[in-house]
């Protein structure tokens, strides 16, 4: 039996690591079931692997398993089982080895990537590094965004590594969106918090509160406070204030108001306290971010 494998491997240049993420390798291979080897031939050396010898790698891989089942191990040498709607993160220098099940083979895809914002991304906490398995099901959205990428990638036109670049950050985004509302989609609280969101984004410019939305999502106040951070991430206060101090913002770029005028027209009642609540959230006062942007504005306009 033959198995129907796409791949390519890239070269990138100082221009592309500035964009801040690289695309090394991207693939594509059908395993089926009864295989007698693996990974597909014609893959460089370093690429190369077997069950007992692992590889190691300089840049994340991507890898999704959209049919089919296997397994993967880290250096601890357990093995972990891999299904169809997986997907596996690599980050570099780790050994591993994978391999699907011969009772049933796999189709996989994957995607190699490097760059300062990768980096970024997994040493900040933005994405949890100890996390290695996204477990997202089998979405033709994602299969569609690394063919994609095969595509670019196989021609090589100018400006090809910001495209794939954009796609594996989507690649990754997607996985993490999904495995993330996994399990709260159709879900009655999930349900309740977007109610909360647009109770607060159609009322933020009034005096709203946190006991006015809990009483209206029929709640007492330390439920809907729970409830509320467990599905945003952010407390009920912090959402409200985002809200504001992006309207906040765009008056302050736009508009000829004081900065009194524009505390009182988001309900706070103290400019010192609003001055003083900006500056924590943008690291200036309102003041300079409107003097800031009225240079930029001059400069522009000259």
């Amino acid at each position: 039996m033959k198995n129907k494998n796409c791949f390519t491997y890239l070269v990138s240049n100082k221009k592309d690591l500035l964009w801040g993420i690289v695309v090394d390798n991207v693939g594509s291979a059908e395993v089926l079931p009864g295989y007698t080897h693996y990974p597909p031939s014609k893959h460089p050396e370093n690429y190369c692997f077997g069950q007992d010898k692992g590889r190691i790698l300089d840049n994340y891989q991507l890898i999704y398993i959209s049919k089919g089942q296997g397994s993967c191990s880290f250096r601890s040498g357990r093995r972990i089982a891999l299904s169809a709607g997986t997907l596996l993160i690599i980050p570099p220098y780790t050994w591993h080895t994978y391999e699907p099940d011969k009772g049933t083979g796999w189709t996989e895809h994957w995607i190699g990537l490097r760059g300062l914002d990768v980096d970024n991304w997994f040493h900040s906490g933005c994405i949890d590094a100890s996390r290695r398995l996204l477990h997202i099901g089998v979405l033709e959205e994602v299969v569609g965004y690394y063919c994609r990428a095969q595509e670019i990638a196989m021609e090589e036109k100018p400006g090809y590594q910001q495209v794939l670049a954009g796609l594996a950050n989507a690649i990754l985004s997607l996985a993490l969106y999904h495995s993330t509302n996994g399990g709260c989609v159709n879900n009655e609280e999930w349900a309740l918090v977007r109610r909360a969101h647009e109770l607060m984004r159609n009322n933020y410019l009034e005096e709203i509160t946190l006991q006015e939305v809990a009483r209206q999502m029929h709640l007492d106040n330390d439920a809907f406070r729970k409830m509320f951070k467990k599905y945003t991430n952010v407390s009920f206060s912090r959402y409200l204030t985002e809200l504001r101090l992006q309207t906040a913002r765009t008056l302050l770029m736009n508009a000829d108001w004081s900065i009194g005028t524009i505390a009182s027209y988001l309900h706070y009642q103290s400019v010192s306290y609003f001055s003083a609540l900006f500056r924590s959230y943008m690291g200036v006062s309102p003041s300079v971010y409107r003097n800031a942007y009225a240079e930029i504005k001059l400069e522009r306009d000259r």
